[in-house]
């Protein structure tokens, strides 16, 4: 039987993944994984896996994909070289150490012979085995058509295991891609393989395998269990169980006070996600803040605590600033740019809360769970509040620069009178630096609220147009 005879006996279904159990519990040895490269491979994969069992992959064993399916925000006219390589060098040098779920799969065969029978298979029990590999053998990226393909090949021992494998975990999509965390894709995974199994847990392991298997560093120091669980399991669990079709609880074995094997129950959640498509990571704020010389893992991190939309309005505005003439030199740009949506986050919020970055996973997961609103009156509500900002913005810059600068004198003494801004803040609006991403958004809101009153933000957009339009008319009418 041919691999590809072996590939089409295997149900593969649009939307859910079967990733095998040797891509599960997967630990980084000589570099770091990011979140957006391990959901990208989970993409990879069930490309793969489709194209085999339609008998549609190249003759040399090799699978073809555009690249924007694998990473959405790569266009035609992206630079390959710049952009893509990172992510593509990320797979492809990445070495993995495979951490069997189970004694059981360490007998799991991987060199398939023409007949799909184990090569050199030794009668001999195989035990404390160690198996380490590179996610990818080899990629070629090319332009196709105008557009950027990426062609890739798994390493020959674990190709057909991976496509066409065996013992596998089911994987959905649908809450693949809602997942923030590195430590919540990973747990996502490992558990979904127990999905339907009748004891209903996974292994029971000791605490340090689960904490090298959920972290995507090979370099950061495993910590004692109680702060790794706070800090990672934690907020995983509870994302999983508020997102997935998964419900997982962590049960932990003790030796006297101190914990020493861990496993997770495991159950089918009532949730049912709407079966899709693949999606490929998102990573166009990711591009633009690499060249602003963010760190990818900076801007993961912002996603995560504010939202993408926050982060993309984040850059834009960091750009703008940028584009103007005689800026100062910004020496940590991801500093910079967390700075910007933090205070833009901070006006936004409600009267006596503040925005509260650092609890970034609890954040993401309670502000979808809270929301009963859908997400398209979300979207209105988002580009109204954009509309308004804009229009009284487009109007300050029409001002004056004394006016301007007037406007921006009022502001810096009643931040000094009243709170607590930093040296940053302060020097910038010493200068009358209003444009600065730092304390436009104090500005604007100042001027707004001493012109249209405390209620301009509420304003129904229609009525906030028309007031506009008149302050508009009546500066004409003065010229």
């Amino acid at each position: 039987m041919g691999s590809v005879a072996i590939v089409r006996q295997m149900d593969v279904v649009q939307g859910m993944l079967h990733k095998s159990v040797i891509a599960l519990a997967i630990v980084p040895t000589n570099r770091s994984l990011t979140v957006t490269g391990r959901k990208a491979y989970s993409v990879m994969l069930h490309l793969a896996q489709m194209q085999a069992a339609a008998g549609t992959e190249g003759a040399d064993g090799g699978f073809a994909a555009p690249l924007n399916s694998i990473l959405r925000g790569f266009g035609a006219t992206n630079s390959i070289s710049s952009d893509a390589k990172k992510y593509i060098d990320q797979m492809v040098s990445t070495k993995v150490e495979w951490r069997p779920l189970s004694k059981s799969e360490q007998q799991l065969p991987l060199t398939f012979g023409i007949e799909g029978k184990e090569e050199g298979a030794s009668p001999a029990q195989i035990t404390d085995e160690l198996r380490i590999f590179n996610l990818l053998a080899e990629v070629r990226v090319y332009k196709r058509a105008g557009e950027n393909w990426v062609t890739w090949y798994y390493p020959p021992s674990i190709r057909e295991e991976l496509v066409s494998p065996s013992r596998w975990a089911q994987v959905d999509f649908a809450v693949l891609r809602q997942l923030t965390t590195y430590c919540a894709v990973a747990l996502y995974e490992i558990c979904a393989r127990y999905r339907d199994s009748p004891a209903g847990v996974t292994s029971r392991q000791h605490w340090s395998w689960w904490a090298e298997s959920l972290r995507s560093s090979p370099t950061s120091k495993v910590r004692a269990w109680r702060k790794f669980k706070n800090e990672f399991v934690a907020p995983a669990i509870k994302e999983i169980n508020d997102l997935g079709d998964i419900e997982i609880e962590l049960i932990e074995f003790r030796r006297g006070r101190e914990v020493e094997f861990v496993q997770f129950a495991v159950k089918k959640s009532a949730r049912r996600p709407e079966r899709i498509a693949p999606v490929p990571p998102d990573v166009t704020n990711i591009l633009r803040g690499g060249k602003l010389s963010i760190r990818d893992t900076v801007i993961e991190e912002l996603e995560r605590a504010y939202g993408v939309v926050a982060v993309t309005e984040g850059l834009e505005r960091y750009e703008r600033f940028l584009s103007g003439a005689d800026r100062p030199r910004i020496g940590n740009a991801g500093a910079y740019l967390r700075t910007i949506i933090a205070n833009k986050a901070r006006e936004e919020a409600p009267a006596g809360q503040g925005a509260e970055p650092e609890k970034t996973a609890h954040v993401v997961v309670e502000s979808r769970a809270a929301s009963a609103m859908p997400a398209s009156r979300r979207d209105v509500e988002d580009a109204e509040r954009h509309r308004r900002f804009s229009l009284i913005r487009d109007q300050f810059a029409k001002l004056d620069a004394e006016e301007q600068l007037e406007w921006v004198r009022r502001v810096r003494d009643e931040a000094d009178a009243n709170t607590a801004p930093s040296p940053s803040i302060m020097k910038r609006l010493a200068r009358g630096e209003w444009q600065s991403p730092l304390v436009q958004v104090m500005v604007i809101q100042h001027y707004a609220k001493s012109e249209l009153g405390e209620d301009w933000a509420t304003l129904p957009l229609t009525e906030f147009e028309s007031l506009m339009a008149i302050d508009a008319g009546s500066e004409r009418d003065v010229g």
